[in-house]
């Protein structure tokens, strides 16, 4: 049985700096860090192997050994995907780009809090970035979010740190290979779902990213086909998945899949599993083969988040309020919040929460909707209207003209 924690793989993220003058000089770049209140600048070397600068910084309580490689962008290829819009004059920059700045780094044991460190980094020593170019996600994020995330005191969420990635078959149609890629950076072992059914996509991505996610905020993952909790439907059904090593899954699929023999990439031969998945019908034991697997409503699972992850995502949640009430002032701008209320049970006072639809918004307050019951205090019910106070709201998603907004995305807001 293999394990499923590896050894880290590096996190490369470059910045494309829209003035190219930005780092002409390794030393214009150390006395940025020099001059931030956020970084202390430890110590300065060469690094061999890479022949580029290497430095260590320090930041919070942490500390990290970061190459500074500038390179040409030749390395971002056509099949990148742009996470965010990019302002035109940004774009129009990217397109015309020579070279970017890269930094590499391990993750400590906090993933979440080392992926924030190097994105506050590349915002430190870039000062008017064109875009960042994440190549272990192979995905382009905008320079705003990249300023708006470097000021939070928040992390970006865990689906910043991986991604879910749907490639259809050209030469099977109706099938399609569905894998994620970041988690190797995290020291877990990347999954796929090979030969997917094309129409099943959605839930097999979905699966996925509650794994991925489940995985990143939790610190762990589980071994060789150990089963591994990651929703719950009701007190007796859970979503559990699991995963077999790839080459001992290559037998049992079709000649010319994508994913597999021949159509296998060689940069995917790394640490992958296979996903598995346990049926929710009550009677099935054993985990089904992804793609054999008639896929069932994930409408009603249950995501339980950490007491730490609860906290990351509350305070970007607030940080995000003034957001939310500039985009509830578009006209036909819809919004839910998810509110934290009390629950008094057996004289302990828990906190509990109710998603509930906003009917309006102020400085203090929120005026809402419930959109179903509370589930222990039975203090709320569905349809009920109801006030609390801003300061009460730990998560909301806004749609503005069709564009689904959260807090991890909150600069679309203009």
């Amino acid at each position: 049985m293999r394990s499923g924690i590896i050894r880290k793989t590096t996190s490369y993220i470059m910045g494309v700096p829209m003035n190219d003058m930005d780092i002409n000089t390794p030393q214009m770049i150390y006395d940025r860090i020099n001059s931030s209140d956020e970084f202390e600048l430890k110590n300065i070397s060469f690094d061999d192997k890479n022949i580029c600068p290497m430095v260590t910084v320090g930041y919070r309580d942490m500390e990290f050994l970061v190459d500074l490689k500038i390179e040409p962008v030749s390395a971002i290829t056509p099949d990148f995907i742009f996470c965010h819009p990019i302002p035109n004059e940004a774009l129009k920059k990217l397109k015309q780009a020579q070279i970017g700045i890269t930094t590499s780094l391990t993750f400590n044991d906090d993933n979440l809090a080392s992926h924030h460190f190097q994105l506050k980094l590349l915002n430190c020593i870039l000062p008017d970035a064109a875009a960042i170019v994440d190549f272990n996600v192979r995905r382009i994020f905008s320079p705003v979010w990249l300023r708006e995330t470097a000021r939070s005191s928040a992390a970006p969420g865990p689906s910043y740190i991986y991604s879910v990635n749907v490639a259809p078959d050209r030469e099977n149609e109706g099938k399609a290979w569905v894998f994620t890629q970041g988690l190797n950076r995290c020291g877990f072992v990347e999954l796929e779902v090979i030969n997917a059914d094309e129409k099943n996509t959605d839930f097999y991505a979905t699966v996925l990213s509650i794994a991925c996610g489940k995985a990143v905020t939790e610190r762990k993952f589980p071994d060789e086909m150990e089963k591994f909790d990651i929703a719950g439907f009701d007190e007796e059904r859970t979503l559990s998945v699991t995963w077999r090593y790839w080459k001992g899954e290559m037998s049992v699929y079709p000649e010319g899949v994508l994913g597999a023999g021949r159509r296998r990439p060689e940069s995917r031969n790394m640490p992958n599993g296979v996903l598995f998945i346990w049926p929710v019908d009550g009677i099935s034991r054993k985990p089904v083969r992804a793609c054999e697997l008639e896929p069932f409503s994930l409408e009603n699972a249950v995501i339980e988040y950490t007491a730490e992850e609860s906290r990351r995502m509350e305070t970007l949640a607030s940080e995000t309020i003034p957001k939310l009430i500039s985009g509830l002032a578009v006209p036909g701008a819809k919004a839910i919040v998810k509110i934290r209320t009390e629950a008094v049970k057996d004289g302990n006072v828990n906190y509990e929460y109710i998603w509930a639809e906003v009917d309006g918004i102020d400085n203090e307050n929120v005026y809402c909707t419930a959109v179903h019951d509370t589930m222990f205090s039975g203090e709320l019910k569905t349809s009920e209207k109801f006030q609390t106070s801003v300061k009460n709201i730990s998560d909301w998603i806004i749609n503005l003209k069709g564009t689904r907004i959260a807090p991890d995305n909150a600069f679309l807001i203009g």
